[in-house]
């Protein structure tokens, strides 16, 4: 019976050390700003919204859909880098609630 119990104890500690490996990996990977994807969206700490495709700008910012990540794509290919969360304000369907929802997820570098 103690073979058995040491057997099953060990199985159990194996399981929780690999556990504790793969949460520390997953820790280390958000704080070098490695993507890290909850349901849909992906938590990084910034997003150039002059460089990121329509895609990205879905994924990561809150209250922005694929529809208007578009939108925010094409008014930037048709007018310009944007530089100021102003300028973002002058595309259809973006407003000040969203912009305050990410305003430490958006630069403009």
């Amino acid at each position: 019976m103690e073979a058995k119990t040491l057997k099953h104890f060990t199985t159990v500690f194996k399981g929780l050390i690999f556990s504790l490996l793969l949460s520390l990996s997953w820790g280390s990977m958000a704080q070098e700003n490695t993507v890290v994807t909850e349901d849909t969206r992906i938590e990084v700490e910034q997003i150039n919204i002059n460089v990121a495709d329509a895609e990205t700008i879905a994924m990561v910012l809150e209250g922005i859909g694929i529809k208007r990540a578009e939108a925010i794509v094409s008014f930037r290919e048709e007018f310009g880098d944007f530089t100021s969360l102003e300028d973002l304000q002058l595309v259809s369907g973006v407003g000040e609630v969203t912009l305050r929802n990410n305003v430490g997820r958006i630069n403009f570098d």
